[in-house]
């Protein structure tokens, strides 16, 4: 089978390699189509380690072969990838919270191979958890790989009251940053703002006619001024996302809320140097709210189907970009590069 493996950090090559077979519990799946994030860049510039040489995370395949003593899961059906594997054996992991897990979880593309191969095994810990997630006959397994981003977007906005909450500023224009807009929407945020340091970006945003109120260049428009300028009295927004690692974003974000706001941090930080400097007062005094959001468990995959299936969220404008696996370089070359009009890039297997 074809594989996209890393040989050197930062050195990928499309291969010729064996083919897997399903051990006792385990789940061969040919993979239909897998997708680029941004922590596959890092990990792929070198810059993340990971203990496999492929890796791939958003995903969806057919069931090709089945491990002895596998039940409940047939030839020929077909599934997304739920990524986070939990020890099993914890209270947060017992009460399906994998994400909680413990003793650390383990990862899809991480711990074991993943989706940039024509196929790859579901380890029998995923297959026991529950990790092969059904994918409705009408999604097509392009549309599929977007339940993984979809579903952690759904996990860090449960938080959010949103029969409370009116408007969401999202503080980057990104394919999370999208999505995380795109749930708020379907929840019922009113107005969702989109700030963003690229033009670029924002024009690309627009020309996919997204449903999005306000789209902000932050590298000409002050954002606190301008939600002073359009919030009502000045008094700031309802709830912000941060789904980009950059620390300055949470204070900013703090100070472009109202009285009692919800602020999601989304993305991970730099472990070399994750602080930054807050005021714990504004907290305190305004009553803020901050959450933290990892990953996601499986129901957060189930209400991402659900969105997409009742039409709460329409996925076809975000996949700009569709390679074949033999092209995998220039697919990670095209979602790298700022200057391509870039949302999610798809391989095709």
């Amino acid at each position: 089978m074809k594989a996209a493996v890393i040989t050197a950090p930062g050195v990928i090559e499309v291969q010729d390699v064996e083919k897997p077979s399903p051990q006792s519990g385990e789940v061969l799946l040919k993979v239909d189509a897998s997708a680029l994030c941004g922590t596959d860049q890092r990990v792929l510039r070198g810059e993340k380690p990971v203990s496999v040489s492929i890796i791939g995370h958003e995903l969806a395949g057919t069931v090709e072969a089945i491990g002895a003593g596998v039940t409940g899961i047939e030839v020929g059906q077909r599934y997304a990838v739920q990524t986070v594997i939990g020890c099993g054996e914890c209270a947060p992991c017992k009460a399906h919270h994998q994400i909680r897990c413990i003793h650390g979880f383990k990862a899809i593309g991480y711990a074991w191979n993943g989706g940039f191969a024509d196929y790859m095994v579901m380890p029998k810990e995923g297959v026991d958890q529950g990790c092969l997630i059904p994918i409705p006959d009408t999604m097509s397994a392009e549309v599929a790989t977007l339940l993984e981003p979809i579903s952690c977007c759904v996990n860090g906005l449960r938080f959010f009251p949103f029969d409370e909450i009116k408007h969401v500023v999202i503080l980057s224009g990104g394919i999370i940053g999208v999505l995380n807009g795109l749930v708020a929407k379907a929840w019922g945020a009113e107005t969702v703002t989109i700030m963003n340091r690229s033009q670029g970006r924002l024009d690309l945003i627009k020309e996919l006619g997204l449903p999005f109120e306000n789209l902000v260049n932050t590298s000409t428009t002050d954002p606190l001024a301008w939600v002073k300028e359009n919030t009502e009295g000045g008094l700031g927004v309802d709830g912000v996302v941060v789904p980009a690692s950059a620390k300055e974003l949470v204070p900013l974000g703090m100070n472009l809320l109202a009285m009692g706001g919800h602020l999601s941090i989304f993305a991970g930080m730099s472990k070399q140097d994750p602080c930054e400097s807050i005021d714990l007062n504004a907290i305190h005094y305004r009553e803020l709210h901050l959450h933290g959001a990892n990953s996601s468990v499986r129901r957060d995959y189930e209400e991402a189907i659900r969105l997409i299936e009742t039409g709460k969220i329409n996925p076809d404008p975000l996949i700009t970009h569709r390679f074949a696996l033999e092209h995998f370089n220039e697919a990670f070359k095209t979602q790298a590069d700022p200057d391509v009009k870039s949302l999610k890039v798809v391989l095709q297997h």
